[in-house]
């Protein structure tokens, strides 16, 4: 692939024109048709302004990577892939299904599992959703696992956030013995 196809590709996976892809990083659309049809090759401004823009590393770009995301700094230790691993094995999630939910390629998802490369925020927030939790699980800002999925989960967890100690256990109690007459 060449380097004006993957900018085709990232602009129009954003459903830009040329002519919009152009203003927002500083270019005419006719720069950005030229490339894409490589009449022209990019300039290293260009093809940085893209890769901020879109989010990706400006070697993606360039093809020497295939990975859209930023490769992981070694000495940086992310709880990103044991979050995600923890995760899949509480909803009990393959791999597959983790693809298949999320449309992130497989060597995308291999890579961040394995800790090869941290995801940007759009992968954090396409894998969040994917595992039914919050980006702030997944990136360690929050111990709990559970995404708030309505407007009545909420009004539950700020009342009980009210509860007395006492009345915290009353409440889990209740919430035990309809758990045991669900089971029986």
């Amino acid at each position: 692939m060449t380097i004006g196809e993957r900018i085709k590709d990232l602009r129009t996976e954003a459903n830009l024109r040329q002519s919009e892809l152009g203003k927002a990083i500083g270019f005419s659309g006719q720069v950005v048709s030229n490339i894409e049809r490589g009449y022209t090759q990019p300039s290293t401004e260009l093809v940085n302004r893209c890769a901020a823009y879109f989010g990706v590393p400006a070697d993606y770009i360039l093809g020497r990577t295939v990975s859209r995301y930023t490769a992981a700094d070694p000495a940086e230790t992310s709880e990103v892939p044991i979050k995600i691993k923890s995760r899949m094995a509480q909803l009990q999630m393959s791999l597959p299904d983790l693809i298949k939910k999320s449309n992130l390629t497989e060597e995308a998802c291999c890579d961040i599992l394995a800790g090869k490369t941290i995801p940007g925020i759009d992968a954090t927030a396409i894998l969040s959703k994917a595992l039914n939790t919050s980006m702030d699980y997944l990136v360690g800002n929050s111990e709990y696992s559970c995404a708030i999925a309505s407007e009545d989960e909420q009004d539950i967890i700020l009342r009980y956030r009210q509860l007395s100690k006492k009345g915290k256990r009353i409440f889990l109690g209740m919430m035990e013995k309809m758990e045991e007459e669900k089971t029986e």
